[in-house]
């Protein structure tokens, strides 16, 4: 099963998820991107410039999750 990489970049700043979490495909792992994102938005007092990115097993980015305010989120490459 391929391992995922969930890294929070703010800006320039990339806090790197150094375990990453084993899941099926990339599906999941964006669905896990976004519960995740739901579940910190609230904590953050400004997350308009936060992203939350999948990282590969080789360090290639997949996709992105930005912590919108307002309950919108999504995916951009």
């Amino acid at each position: 099963m391929p391992r995922f990489f969930f890294n929070i970049r703010d800006g320039y700043d990339v806090d790197e998820d150094d375990e990453g979490i084993e899941l099926p495909d990339l599906e999941a792992a964006r669905a896990e991107a976004i519960a995740t994102v739901e579940e910190l938005r609230d904590e953050l007092s400004d997350a308009g410039n936060i992203e939350l990115e999948i990282v590969d097993e080789t360090g290639r980015r997949l996709l992105t999750v930005p912590f919108f305010r307002g309950g919108r989120g999504g995916k951009r490459r």
